[in-house]
């Protein structure tokens, strides 16, 4: 049996939020950080800490959704500037999942500094903008 082209195409969705340590003031906490549609397949993306958290012990956050707190980055390192790859997974968000949140752990006195931006690089099943062929 021969493979059935899809013809249709569609751009890569990018959507991105900053955050501060004010945004995430409590431990163990899910904070809502973006919606994402039914049918969306997390294709990229990344944390990317630009300004490092002062707690005095600890400082993580995890990026996954409500089925799956980590699905996408468990505990990151906040308290170092750098760059994190989100983890690819494949899995299809469905009306259970909505929403991508970050869960946050900290330990210590309370931060004063911190900022982050989460991006999300995304395609949605189904979706075609233009077509080819």
């Amino acid at each position: 049996m021969a493979i059935t082209k899809n013809r249709g195409r569609q751009e890569l969705i990018v959507a991105y939020v900053d955050f501060t340590y004010a945004d995430i003031p409590t431990t163990a906490t899910a904070y809502a950080a973006m919606d994402i549609p039914v049918d969306a397949i997390v294709v990229g993306g990344d944390l990317v800490v630009t300004t490092a958290w002062n707690t005095a012990t600890s400082a993580t956050l995890s990026v996954g959704d409500v089925t799956s707190a980590t699905r996408y980055a468990t505990t990151v390192d906040l308290k170092t500037a750098a760059r994190t790859a989100l983890t690819l997974t494949g899995f299809t968000h469905t009306a259970t999942q909505p929403v991508l949140n970050g869960t946050t752990a900290f330990s210590g006195t309370a931060a004063t500094a911190g900022a982050a931006r989460l991006t999300v690089h995304y395609i949605v099943k189904k979706r075609a903008a233009f077509t080819q062929g």
